[in-house]
């Protein structure tokens, strides 16, 4: 019985044609705006205002750059994962857990539509990860 139910859950996850463009329309209008903020850090972190006055406002002005930096970083990474679940649309793998094949379910993608893999894998690789960092 508890076969049936995993099925069933799986049936309703199954994505459809319409529901495929949906997620490919979210991700190009994430990719966007991804792309726009990654602009908007890198130029402000670039900008040289006029030298500060004193040394706490160089701190300051350096301190600004280098969370820009960070800021700037992490949507790279992000662009390159919004990238990478684009690429699945091309081969019909957008949706499938990297690490099972199995089908990501629709909750998950709604809330991260780059993700990689589903959740029962992902707490799998979380556990293997902290018993890697105990040894």
């Amino acid at each position: 019985m508890a076969k049936k139910k995993k099925e069933e859950v799986f049936e309703d996850d199954e994505l459809t044609a319409e529901d495929l463009e949906q997620f490919k329309q979210r991700l190009l209008q994430e990719r966007d705006a991804v792309r726009e903020r990654l602009s908007r850090h890198l130029n402000e972190a670039m900008v040289d205002h006029d030298r500060p006055a004193d040394e706490l406002d160089q701190a300051g002005r350096i301190s600004d750059q280098a969370y820009l930096m960070r800021l700037a970083d992490k949507e790279q990474k992000l662009l390159k994962q919004i990238e990478r679940a684009l690429g699945k649309f091309d081969n019909g793998e957008y949706g499938l857990c990297e690490g099972t094949g199995e089908p990501i379910s629709r909750k998950r993608l709604e809330v991260r539509p780059w993700t990689r893999y589903s959740i029962e894998h992902k707490e799998m690789l979380e556990r293997e990860m902290g018993k890697s960092r105990r040894l």
